[in-house]
Formats: structure tokens, C-alpha cells, sequence
């Protein structure tokens, strides 16, 4: 379920630091809608870290994404990834 922005708002002041953990990555298409809902709360945007990145490695570089395993170290299963 999508938070509100004016929750966003309430919760992120200009002295936060915020780091979106994110527990898979295909698209990368939500973190810039959430570095513009920080950055717009006042709030300074660290980065993005996965824990698995099913990103191609010109979108991970794009979007500086971190992770703990990439796609190709995923095991596969029955089709999967």
C-alpha cells in the first residue's frame, strides 16, 4: 500500500538522511518518485541498497543501486528469473 505524501511529508524533515531498502529491484522506477518526495520534504537522499537486483547493469549503474546478490547469483527454479 502507497503512503500518503503527506504522511511522507510529516516523516522526513530537513535534517533526515534517507536510505530506501528495498528487498528486490526490476525497474528502479520507485526510486526516483521517492528521492523527489524526500528531496522535496527537505530531506537528503543517501541512496538505494537491494537485496536482490534483477536490474541490467546499465539501469544499476543509472540508478546507483547497491545490492547484496544480482540476478545471475539468484539460483534458478522451474523457469524463475
Amino acid at each position: 500500500m502507497p503512503i500518503p505524501p503527506s504522511k511522507v511529508r510529516t516523516a522526513v524533515g530537513r535534517e533526515d538522511r534517507v536510505l530506501l531498502v528495498d528487498d528486490g529491484i526490476e525497474t528502479g522506477s520507485q526510486a526516483p518518485a521517492v528521492r523527489s518526495m524526500v528531496e522535496g520534504c527537505g530531506g537528503q537522499w543517501v541512496g538505494r541498497s537491494v537485496v536482490a537486483d534483477l536490474t541490467a547493469s546499465a539501469r544499476r549503474a543509472d540508478l546507483g543501486v547497491r545490492s547484496v546478490v544480482t540476478a545471475v547469483e539468484l539460483p534458478t527454479r522451474a523457469g524463475q528469473y
